[in-house]
Order: structure tokens, then sequence, then C-alpha cells
């Protein structure tokens, strides 16, 4: 990202080319250079002419600097190629005039506002003086472009500008200031007014707008954001953050969506102070994700304050050690993943919701050794052909199997015994198409069925009846067997 304020001995405008849209309306493509970030910017002669007028009437510069208008063969190519070059010295000399500030309509004629630091948070400066109060009353979640975060970091380290930089009023900096340090609910997204991320992993990689700046290559503090309880990333790695300490004494949650991040760590590890504990206990890691006891315990990575993780939608492989750096974690969601197993849960004792649908788990076995406390458990979408592992979570009030290979209804017993169960779906497995297949699951239930939500739905009088025909008829059955000599 630019920063003219201090790269200004490395700035060059220039008009490489003009071109002539379908409607014979000519543009010329600006390039603008500020050390090694590049963007350009498309302008008709008319901008140019606008431009002028404003910097004459506010700044007083000479009205000859633009070259005059042309009416006849305006469209030839002599003519055009001649006003290219014209047009070309005409920035440049107003760069030259300009040297330490822009003025804002050069900037923004510019889109210094888009790319540059100082210039971007005049922008913003400028949205919360004027809407900071009602944007914060909302307790509304408010969106920050990579590039946005990036700066407000960035703005942070800089030596304070000559006050006609910031030009005190709606655009001064402390504006931004007030409002971040104010803020409860952040997200941040890879570029700004852009919905791609929400179903795109490779928002990262692509340059923002028309610039050479690729989103995931931005890294940045949270250290303005002294009051923030929610953090929420989209399309965008928290690996871009290099400093998250001073986030830790109030976050309560943190959301994760779209990445391509297989791990945990690389969201509660995600700073440079963990990266480098990681570093210097190497020894104890492994390229399965698995990290050094002494990091996780150590106090500068644990999140006290962590109630909730929502990591939907990425691409992890396992659930690895660093969830527990979140002792009071509540509510863990894992939604759309590639997970296929359970660990590192048996230390989470104030977890009571736990959600895995759309991954790769086939088997669940002894899940009461890890989820002794769990209240809601959300299993959909998986590839799961028996229930036997969740016998013994006797804590379990909500649960969610439904889309997976379900068969037997047998494998009903297993969670039938739950003493406080009261909510099942097992819709969209095999056996959800048998015959009279909500009066048989609910008799496996016997005379709890009455309380019994099953598919969202709690049973039909007409179902009760005959699921309590049903569950006489398999107590007899039990009887029996007991009965029946080995």
């Amino acid at each position: 990202m630019s920063c003219y304020f201090r790269q200004n001995g490395d700035t060059e405008v220039t008009i490489p080319k003009y071109n002539e849209s379908s409607t014979g309306v000519t543009y010329y493509d600006i390039k603008v250079r500020v050390r090694q970030v590049e963007w350009m910017v498309e302008r008709r002669y008319k901008d140019f002419d606008q431009l002028n007028e404003k910097l004459v009437n506010d700044i007083s510069i000479s009205k000859k600097l633009l070259p005059p208008k042309k009416i006849v063969g305006n469209k030839n190519p002599a003519f055009l190629e001649q006003r290219r070059e014209q047009l070309e010295k005409y920035l440049h000399e107003l760069l030259v005039f300009f040297r330490i500030q822009l003025p804002r309509v050069l900037a923004e004629f510019l889109d210094f506002n888009k790319y540059d630091i100082i210039y971007l948070l005049q922008d913003l400066a400028k949205l919360f003086h004027e809407n900071g109060e009602s944007l914060l009353s909302s307790k509304k979640e408010f969106h920050l472009s990579a590039l946005e975060a990036y700066a407000i970091s960035e703005r942070l380290s800089l030596p304070c500008p000559p006050e006609n930089i910031e030009q005190r009023g709606i655009f001064d900096f402390s504006h931004v200031l007030d409002f971040c340090t104010q803020l409860e609910i952040l997200v941040i997204t890879p570029v700004k007014d852009n919905t791609s991320f929400e179903n795109d992993y490779n928002t990262v990689d692509v340059p923002i707008g028309r610039s050479n700046i690729i989103p995931k290559t931005l890294s940045f503090n949270l250290n303005a954001f002294r009051n923030l309880k929610t953090l929420k990333f989209y399309g965008i790695s928290t690996e871009n953050i290099i400093d998250i300490a001073l986030l830790k004494p109030t976050l309560a949650s943190i959301c994760v969506h779209n990445t391509t991040i297989t791990h945990l760590n690389q969201v509660l590890l995600c700073d440079n102070l963990h990266k480098e504990l990681a570093a210097a206990s190497s020894s104890n890691s492994n390229s399965n994700g698995a990290i050094s006891t002494s990091v996780v315990t150590d106090k500068r990575s644990v999140w006290s304050n962590i109630t909730k993780i929502d990591l939907t939608c990425n691409l992890l492989t396992q659930i690895d050690s660093s969830v527990r750096t979140t002792p009071n974690l509540q509510e863990l969601r894992l939604e759309q993943n590639r997970i296929s197993a359970i660990q590192n849960l048996a230390e989470m004792s104030h977890l009571q919701v736990l959600s895995l649908s759309a991954n790769l788990i086939m088997e669940c076995i002894d899940w009461h050794m890890e989820l002794g406390n769990l209240v809601t458990l959300n299993l959909a979408q998986n590839r799961l052909k028996k229930l036997t592992g969740l016998r013994k979570l006797l804590s379990l009030v909500n649960l969610d199997v439904s889309c997976n290979q379900i068969e037997d209804l047998e494998e009903v017993d297993n969670i039938a015994c739950l003493p406080i169960l009261e909510n099942l779906r097992l819709t969209g497995n095999p056996l959800a198409g048998s015959v009279d297949y909500r009066p048989r699951v609910l008799a496996r239930f016997h005379e709890r069925a009455v309380e019994i939500s099953l598919d969202s739905e709690p049973g039909t009088q007409n179902e009760l009846d005959t699921a309590l025909v049903l569950s006489a008829l398999l107590k007899s059955k039990m009887r029996q067997n007991n009965r029946t000599p080995k």
C-alpha cells in the first residue's frame, strides 16, 4: 500500500495509452506508481478539465497548465497522441507543485483515497465523523477491507504527518481511532463492498481494484480495537495478523470463514508472538499440526474470554491442541470442513455446543470421553452408519445426525437411552424412508416418546398411540430374550 507522505520522492504518474469506448468517448489510462505500489485510473478529458477548474478556483494554480479544449478534429489519432503527452506533462507538473501534500480533489482524481494510507484514512475519518455515533449505537458489525485494516495499523506506526496533510477537522485520524476503540463487532474482508469472498477462497490472491496490491500480503495488527468482543474474517486468513495480544482481554467470539486454513492453530496461534513460540519449540511439533504443550499453555497464548469459535467453511482436517488455549470455550462450530475425527476436547469442560456438519466423520467411538458435558451436537451430512459412540453423552439435549448413512433402526437405541435428549433429527438417512418411520423411532424412547421432537416436529397423537403399541411389543421381546437360556 502506498504512502505518498513518506514516498513522494519515489512517485511517478504517467499516461501510457488512451482508449476509445464503443460509444466514441476517449479515455486516458493513468498509471500511478508510489515506490512498488502501482494502480491504473481511467479518466476523460472532461474529468481533467473539471479537476483543473477546481484547482484554479481553490488553490490558484495557473489555468494555462491544462492543454485547451478542441472541438474539431479531437478524434484524430495524431491529436489524441499529442493530448496524451500534454496531459501526462500536466500531471507531472501538478506532482512537482504538490510535492508534500496532494489536495483532496487531486488525490481523489488519481484514486489515492483507494490505495494510499493517508488519503484512504481521510475517507474513513469523514465517515466516522459524520456517522460514527449511529454506527456504534446500532451495535451492528462494521466491515473493514484488508486494505483499511492495514492502513490503520500502518498509520499508528507513522510519525505524525504535518497538520496540513491530515487536514484537521472531518479528515482527522482521531475520528478513526475514537471509532475503533469503541467498536465491538468487526468484520474483515479481502476487499470492500464485494460479496465474492462468501463463496470464493481465491479472493485474497486477486489484486485490489486496478492495483498490484494483493490482500493476502497485507499484514496488520489490531491494536486500535481495544474493546472488540467479536472478530470475523471472511475470505482472508487470521495469519495476516501480526499482533493480536491487546484483543485478548475483551474478545469473546472469533469467526473465520471461506479460507484455506487447515488447522485451528492458524487462527488461535496466528500472530508473530505465537509463531516465535512455536518456532522455539519446533522440535516438539510435527507436520500434522501438533503444537508443543509449552506453547499451548503459555499464558500469552491463552484466550481466557473466548466462549465461541466459528470456523465454518474452511479446509480444516483436525481439531489440533491449540483449542486448549480457549479454556472457557462454550460453542465450537466447524461445519463444512474436512474433519474425520475429534481430538483435544477432553479438557474443554465448558463446551456445550459442537457443530461438525458437512465433514468426513465415519464413526464416533466413545465420544463421551471427549464430550462429557455437551448439550448440542450437530453431525449432519457426514458418513455415519452407527451411533454406538454417542450412548453415554448423558447431558445431550439436541442431536442432529440427519443426512448420514444410518440404515438400522436399532441404532436409535444407542441414543434413546440418553435421559434428557429432546430434539433429534434423523431425516435424510436410509432408515427415514422406511414404513412408519416416525412411530417406530419414537417407540424406541418408550415412555419418553411424548417428550421427543423428531425432525423438528413432536409426535402427533396418532404417531404416539402407534409408538405406544410398538413400545409394548419391544419390551415384551426384550423380556423374552432375557428369559431365553444362553
